[in-house]
């Protein structure tokens, strides 16, 4: 391996420690989502059933937004019913004497053309530099539309990725009523977004919630990942929160135990079986329901022993390379190496940006908590380009790094060519979903099986030239 293509080499704990003292100080936005604000905060947003998004701006992002969140993505993948974005499509006079009219009009129309349950009015950039305030608007309109009417100040100017993820969730906060009752052994799933995503399907949320009925906990709401406004209003009246992912999840979770003294379970993403004994138990364990979780993942356990026998016996030894691409994303990067090590593998992550570092903090911290600690690789294709977005020249240094070590086995997009045997684990092939939980395991140890008995079989240089150029070595 070429050291001069090499921008970090080292553990996360040094990584970390390089960000915090600002020896490596992340100058370009890169990570798995590197979206402006307006983006993420539409994604939340999104995954409210019956709610308009009503976009105070000009009609170029509305236009990107619908078609790609609501017509490719939650229609054809989670079967959520089209449902419409609206828009004030500003213009040059808006932009000289202001919208804020054209705006209460726009909520007004929204209401009487969709009767939906909730409008959020969502700024842009071009509104939030003419500076409209669509706070006042929208306390103006709830009183002359049937409906809750918010607003939130998304424009893309305002914040990174994380910002609109997290100021969206905020907003939901002002949703929530105050409890009338307490639902008995009932929680939320907090940190989904629009879901389906790149980084979140919905067959990893189906085994959290098959695994929480066998145990006997209900679903109040998945916020948001196709809630209701009236799940939400609920949402205060459960005995815990849990999340779908401790990275997104974090924050909410924080927030609404220390504004509504909700107790928030902290648990990281349930790959392999050490992870998913400590997700259920993390839930099961405060509301009282230890032995009906163990006797669940017993049971479960029995099912998967000679999943979890082979993956012992494939992967001891190995060096699993993960990598942060197009997939898996870095949190799920770093899960999959927690696996990866219970598996008797020597985890080697690819590629996780000092981006990722400053903007996961808490995550990070958390995940190290755990005992996990990866070998980290940082290559200078990816921290020059400042994107996770395949090229010729990280594709070069991927095969370069696996190159280096005895018995690789790479995780990650398909898409990838390194000279290893390549466990596909893209997100869009249904044939093996869920990852999470204990059918998870027994579906990676079906791609590893894959992925180890057809490792002779010839890739597609043609495929490989389309990718990344005929130049590629």
């Amino acid at each position: 391996m070429d050291s001069d293509s090499i921008a970090f080499h080292g553990t996360l704990q040094q990584l970390l420690e390089n960000v915090e003292s600002g020896r490596m100080i992340p100058r370009l936005q890169a990570s798995h989502a590197p979206m402006c604000k307006f983006f993420t905060a539409y994604y939340v947003i999104s995954g409210i059933r019956h709610v308009v998004p009503l976009v105070h701006g000009p009609t170029g992002c509305p236009l990107y937004m619908s078609d790609f969140v609501r017509t490719r993505e939650c229609c054809e993948i989670r079967g959520v019913p089209l449902e419409p974005t609206a828009c004030t499509t500003l213009d040059e006079s808006n932009v000289i004497y202001g919208g804020e009219g054209k705006l209460l009009e726009a909520v007004k129309e929204a209401y009487a053309k969709y009767h939906p349950d909730l409008i959020v009015i969502l700024s842009c950039c071009c509104s939030g530099i003419i500076g409209d305030d669509v706070e006042s608007i929208a306390r103006e309109a709830e009183k002359q539309v049937g409906c809750r009417v918010l607003a939130l100040k998304s424009e893309g100017f305002g914040g990174d990725f994380r910002s609109g993820y997290e100021d969206a969730f905020k907003l939901i906060m002002d949703l929530m009523d105050p409890p009338k009752t307490t639902m008995k052994r009932t929680i939320n799933i907090l940190g989904a977004r629009w879901g389906p995503s790149p980084t979140e399907f919905n067959w990893d949320l189906d085994e959290i919630e098959r695994l929480l009925k066998e145990i006997g906990i209900k679903i109040n709401a998945v916020i948001a990942g196709g809630c209701t406004v009236e799940q939400i209003r609920h949402a205060r009246e459960v005995e815990l929160n849990a999340s779908w992912c401790y990275d997104w999840g974090q924050k909410l979770g924080d927030l609404m135990q220390e504004r509504f003294g909700i107790p928030y379970s902290k648990t990281g993403q349930p790959y392999g079986y050490a992870a998913t004994k400590e997700w259920l138990l993390g839930v099961a364990t405060p509301l009282g329901m230890e032995k009906e979780a163990l006797a669940v993942i017993e049971r479960e356990t029995r099912a998967v022993e000679p999943d979890l026998a082979y993956l012992k016996k494939a992967l001891e030894g190995k060096t699993a390379v993960i990598e942060v691409s197009e997939f898996p994303g870095p949190i799920r990067a770093l899960s999959l190496a927690r696996m990866a090590e219970e598996f008797g593998a020597h985890p080697v992550v690819i590629n996780v940006h000092p981006y990722t570092i400053k903007e996961r903090m808490p995550s990070i911290k958390y995940i190290l908590g755990t005992g996990l600690n990866p070998e980290i690789i940082l290559t200078k294709g990816l921290f020059h380009l400042g994107s996770f977005r395949s090229s010729k020249e990280t594709e070069d240094e991927l095969e370069a790094i696996v190159g280096t070590y005895d018995n690789p086995i790479f995780f990650g997009n398909s898409g990838r060519f390194p000279p290893c045997p390549v466990v596909n684990l893209t997100l869009m092939n249904p044939a093996f979903q869920p990852h999470y939980g204990f059918r998870g395991i027994k579906n990676i140890a079906a791609l590893v099986r894959q992925a180890l008995e057809h490792r002779d079989l010839p890739r597609s240089r043609l495929f490989k030239g389309m990718l990344y150029g005929t130049g590629t070595k």
